[in-house]
This record gives C-alpha cells, sequence and structure tokens, in this order.
C-alpha cells in the first residue's frame, strides 16, 4: 500500500484503486481553523471592550493600539478634510466672489470720495495759508487796497498779462500796482465793471524804476523782446553783482517804494557804453499765482453837493 499527502486529505491505494482517508489532525486544532473569523471577532471585540473601559477608567497610561489606529487614520482623516474643505469652497466660491466683487466696488467708491475729500482739505489749507500771507501782506501796502483772483493768464512773447476778476464795480482803476507778498505783479492798464487788465512786469512794454537795495543804484526793470527781464540805465562804474535785491523805488508814482522786484541774475560790464547789460530774475512768476492785491485803490472822494 502507498500513500500520499495532498492538502488537508490523504490519500492512499488499496487493491491499485487510490483511496480518500480522512485528516487525522488534532481536534482542537481544527476546531479552531473552522471557526477561525468567528474567534478573531471575538477577541478582537473582548479586547476593544477591555481597552474601551481600561481606558474610560484611566488605567492605561499608554495606548499602543490607539497610537497605531491614529497613525493609521490620520492620512485618511486628512485626505477627507481636504475633500470637505474643498467641496465646502466650491458650494460657495459664487456667492464668496460675488461678496469679494460688492466689497472692492464699495471700497473703491470709498477710496476716490476719499481721495477727492484729501484734495478738497490740501486745497482748502493751501488756499488758506496764501489768504493769510495776503492778509498780512496788507497791512504792508496802502490802505484801500482790493483783493483778486486771477482769472486767466496771457503769457505770450509779445504781450504778457493777466486778467483778474475785479473792475471798476470794486473801485479798480487804471494804472495801479498790482501786487503779492512775493513781489510786484504788475499794471492795470484796462478796467471793466467786473474785471481788470493787469500788464506784467515781464512785458517788454512795462517799466519799473527801482533801487539796488545793497547799493541804491537806481535803474529800470522791464522785460525784453527775448523773454527775458532786464535793468537798464544803470552805471557802469556801479558795483552790482548777482543775488543783489531789487526794490521798487516809489519814484515812478504806481509801486509803493520798498517792494521786492527781483534779484539780479548776471552782470556784464560792456567794452563800450555808458551802462552795464544786467539780466533780473523777477521775485513773482504770474503763472503760480492765484490772488493779489491791486495797490492804490482807495474810493474817490464823493462829489460835492451843491
Amino acid at each position: 500500500m502507498r500513500s500520499r499527502y495532498c492538502g488537508r486529505s490523504q490519500f492512499t491505494k488499496i487493491n491499485g484503486l487510490p483511496t480518500r482517508l480522512e485528516a487525522s489532525e488534532p481536534s482542537m486544532l481544527a476546531f479552531l481553523r473552522r471557526n477561525q473569523i468567528l474567534l478573531s471577532s471575538c477577541f478582537c471585540l473582548i479586547l476593544s471592550l477591555y481597552l474601551l473601559a481600561a481606558s474610560a477608567r484611566g488605567q492605561l497610561k499608554y495606548d499602543p493600539v490607539g497610537s497605531a489606529v491614529l497613525w493609521l487614520v490620520r492620512p485618511l482623516q486628512s485626505g477627507a478634510q481636504a475633500v470637505s474643505n474643498w467641496i465646502k469652497e466650491m458650494s460657495q466660491s459664487p456667492v464668496t466672489l460675488a461678496n469679494l466683487r460688492s466689497e472692492n466696488d464699495k471700497l473703491r467708491k470709498q477710496m476716490l470720495h476719499l481721495e477727492a475729500e484729501r484734495n478738497r482739505l490740501l486745497e482748502g489749507e493751501a488756499a488758506n495759508k496764501r489768504l493769510q500771507e495776503l492778509l498780512d501782506f496788507r497791512s504792508q501796502v496802502p490802505s484801500g487796497s482790493v483783493t483778486a483772483a486771477i482769472i486767466a493768464n496771457t503769457a505770450s512773447t509779445w504781450f504778457q498779462s493777466c486778467l483778474l476778476n475785479k473792475g471798476s464795480a470794486d473801485n479798480v482803476r487804471k494804472g495801479m500796482a498790482v501786487v503779492s507778498p512775493q513781489g510786484i505783479v504788475g499794471q492795470v492798464v484796462s478796467v471793466t465793471p467786473q474785471s481788470a487788465k493787469v500788464l506784467l512786469i515781464t512785458d517788454a512794454n512795462s517799466g519799473v524804476d527801482v533801487l539796488v537795495q545793497r547799493t541804491r543804484s537806481r535803474g529800470i526793470v522791464s522785460g525784453a523782446l527775448d523773454g527775458t527781464v532786464v535793468m537798464k540805465y544803470v552805471k557802469r562804474s556801479d558795483e552790482l553783482q548777482e543775488g543783489d535785491r531789487l526794490i521798487t523805488s516809489g519814484l515812478d508814482g504806481v509801486f509803493p517804494k520798498g517792494l521786492l522786484v527781483g534779484t539780479i541774475g548776471k552782470v556784464r560790464r560792456q567794452q563800450a557804453g555808458l551802462f552795464q547789460s544786467i539780466e533780473v530774475v523777477p521775485a513773482v512768476h504770474a503763472g503760480q499765482l492765484e490772488e493779489v492785491l491791486i495797490v492804490g485803490g482807495d474810493a474817490p472822494a464823493p462829489a460835492a453837493k451843491g
């Protein structure tokens, strides 16, 4: 008789025919094998109940199973949380974008409003500063001066003038001087009831009698056809230098004495001739002025009755 083992069964040959023999393993091992799933589940359940009970009573100082479980489920929890967050963001994204767009528009309008308000306050502050300087300067000129605003500028090569918003209705007359805290501006050459035209000292047809403040040398400041301002009729013997301040002499009957006209920019002494060639830097740039004083505007005396 010859036998061979195949899996759990054992085969043998009796009278030349193969015959299956029943397993000869112990009964306890066979029982465990037959019920291994049930026994494993019961063991895990009992172990879990024990761990839960021990953990609830605080008897477990170290929980290796819990740590292992946490380590195993942590990636799953992270992935689940990421997916949940993504779904939540996707569901809220249209609403969030609409809210952000509305909030952005609101903030842009507020910014524009604040910028306009800031510009208005800065302009108000600058105007107050200019008017305060003009008010302080008004005490230094003869009484009867009129405050006016420049409403137009005409600064061409052939004729340099500006237009004021005060005229004969405000006692402004032709020939009056126009000045500012920085220096003299020009002379009124024509008047309407509501406006006055001013010939600037930078015009070639103007002429202001001046003194050199340091040396008291006299001359006439006038515009030139090339756009510069010059001081004429200064004797070659007068010692002038760049930076000397020029002030009104008061002898022309238009500008009060002592007002700043400008400074000497360049002195050229020619080999021949009686006078020096002097370039002047005006103290006032009419293009940057906004308010001026019209000086000599005393109200005309009322006509005597009878």
